[in-house]
């Protein structure tokens, strides 16, 4: 009888301290990138002939300009004191692959904005042999550019010595093994994370963000995980309206998985692409 009650009263103190000693936690950092950039010189680029001169940009609706030679100058004498030649035409156009941006309030230089509105993703306490999943949001947009792509930059949580297991191939949720990993859709197995949202949703819409790099499989899979740092988990083709992007985190603990507090620390970082 003494044995019996040793023995349960161990086995309640194993379970209990594997399963509350188990807790991760992951910070999520931002960084911003633009890529050959390139910056124009003193004074705008000009068209001329021995006659004519043209300034860059400086012709159009309610734009200032001051386009003359030695015999003509352009400076219609009109009600807003000759500061603009023709009506406003603003708006956007675009194919596959190139936009224009029309308007007075239109920039040549580059922008690139994006926004991680999920600084800590907690798992709190681990259970067993359980799918555990967590979501982080993080919104991007970018102007007169080629697009951009979202890079993880980091390492699976470690606590001492172990180090989670990243799964390093899109790869679906397996209680029998340790795993570490992450999507950006929906998964529509346990129901977490979403696919990239366009902001606003249009008609129109200028967005064009993508879950992923946009030409492989990698962290777009329903209910399959990945993880690889470095690897792109988002990406636009073109300049892009906002997007606002969702990340699901999913890691499973077994047996062997030490007890411990875990922590990672990972990076989304932002390039512009030209």
């Amino acid at each position: 009888m003494r044995k019996r009650i040793a023995k349960t009263a161990l086995m309640g103190e194993d379970v209990t301290m594997r399963r509350w000693h188990r807790q991760v936690v992951i910070g999520l950092a931002v960084c911003l990138g633009l890529s050959r950039v390139a910056f124009a010189a003193l004074g705008d680029p000009s068209s001329n002939s021995t006659n004519y001169q043209v300034i860059e940009g400086e012709i159009g609706g309610n734009g200032q300009f001051n386009s003359n030679s030695l015999n003509y100058n352009i400076n219609p004498n009109v009600d807003d004191g000759g500061a603009s030649l023709g009506e406003s035409t603003v708006g956007n156009g675009g194919s596959t692959n190139y936009q224009t941006n029309s308007g007075f309030n239109t920039t040549a230089q580059p922008g690139l904005t994006m926004i991680v509105n999920t600084g800590a993703v907690n798992f709190g306490t681990v259970t067993l042999a359980t799918k555990m999943t967590q979501t982080a949001t993080f919104s991007v947009k970018n102007y007169t550019s080629y697009g951009y792509v979202v890079q993880i930059i980091g390492s699976s949580p470690t606590q001492g010595s172990h180090q989670l297991t990243a799964l390093t191939t899109d790869t679906a949720y397996n209680a029998t093994v340790e795993q570490f990993g992450l999507n950006s859709v929906l998964n529509t197995v346990t129901g977490v994370g979403a696919n990239p949202v366009q902001n606003p949703s249009g008609p129109p819409t200028f967005g064009y963000g993508v879950a992923g790099d946009g030409s492989t499989n990698h962290y777009v899979q329903s209910d399959k995980w990945r993880f690889n740092s470095g690897e792109i988990v988002a990406s636009a083709p073109k300049s892009s309206g906002e997007t606002d992007y969702t990340l699901t985190f999913m890691l499973n603990a077994i047996t062997t998985t030490p007890g411990g507090s875990y922590q990672g620390n990972l990076s989304l970082v932002a390039t512009g692409t030209y």
